[in-house]
């Protein structure tokens, strides 16, 4: 584990859309315990995302129960800063809704170049440096043409994820 997390250390689990879901501590010495269900802002790739604490236990009691692998712990816990406040928090439909317009985008781009796969959904990083859309394909796709153009429209990381049978159900 991180060097300043022992066995007894608080772990917050934050999902986010599609049902991603990080490891996320704080800080010693910050002052507050969010609840479950709680909003809050957490380090993300390269910038800050927005997600909700839906589990708070040990470290020891994350291993025990064998929902993560100790390296995987180890190697991923990220950091959760704060509280979400009340504007950052009315701003996700805004978000959400720019997310379906990435999608009906992206889906139109798909087809103009006959791609065989399907957008299901997308979600920007809540700092906007990131812009990752979920995928069904049935084989392997090209799709760095679309990622381009994607980039070209959207100025920021794009990430694409391909979604296995049981992602697809969880999020379907």
């Amino acid at each position: 584990m991180h060097h300043f997390l022992d066995s007894n250390t608080l772990l917050y689990t934050v999902e986010f859309k599609s049902n991603r879901r990080d490891i996320c501590y704080i800080m010693q010495g910050d002052a507050f315990a969010p609840p479950l269900e709680s909003l809050v802002l957490v380090e993300a790739d390269r910038g800050r995302d927005l997600g909700k604490v839906v589990q708070v236990a040990t470290a020891n009691d994350l291993l025990e129960n064998q929902q993560h692998d100790p390296s995987t712990l180890k190697s991923h816990v990220k950091r959760l800063f704060r509280m979400a406040e009340p504007g950052e928090i009315q701003s996700l439909k805004a978000k959400e809704k720019e997310e379906d317009q990435a999608v009906a985008f992206c889906q139109a781009k798909i087809k103009e170049k006959d791609l065989p796969m399907e957008v299901v959904s997308a979600e920007f990083q809540w700092d906007r440096r990131k812009l990752t859309f979920y995928f069904k394909a049935d084989q392997r796709i090209d799709f760095r043409e679309l990622v381009r153009e994607l980039f070209k429209t959207y100025k920021t990381r794009i990430w694409m994820c391909a979604l296995t049978a049981a992602q697809d159900e969880l999020s379907g």
